[in-house]
């Protein structure tokens, strides 16, 4: 069984990252910036955005690789 519970590129548990981005009032983007997670592979990225949206800092299961930033909408052209 895995247990996925850390950036390993930084070192850092999700749980001492959303502990952080609580604290601090980070989203991913923010938190990520300031803490280095996600910058490197990009493995954690998913998983820091599980993290804040639910809380679950321990995961048994793969996903797959995410951005940081969600990837722009297109813009709707004006009806004529």
């Amino acid at each position: 069984m895995i247990n996925i519970d850390r950036c390993y590129c930084e070192d850092k548990t999700f749980q001492s990252l959303l502990d952080i981005a609580h604290r601090d009032s980070l989203d991913l983007p923010a938190l990520s910036r300031q803490e280095g997670c996600g910058t490197h592979c990009g493995w954690c990225v998913a998983y820091l955005r599980r993290a804040l949206q639910t809380g679950e800092v321990a995961f048994g299961y793969l996903l797959d690789k995410e951005p940081i930033e969600p990837e722009p909408q297109p813009q709707k052209q004006p009806d004529k």
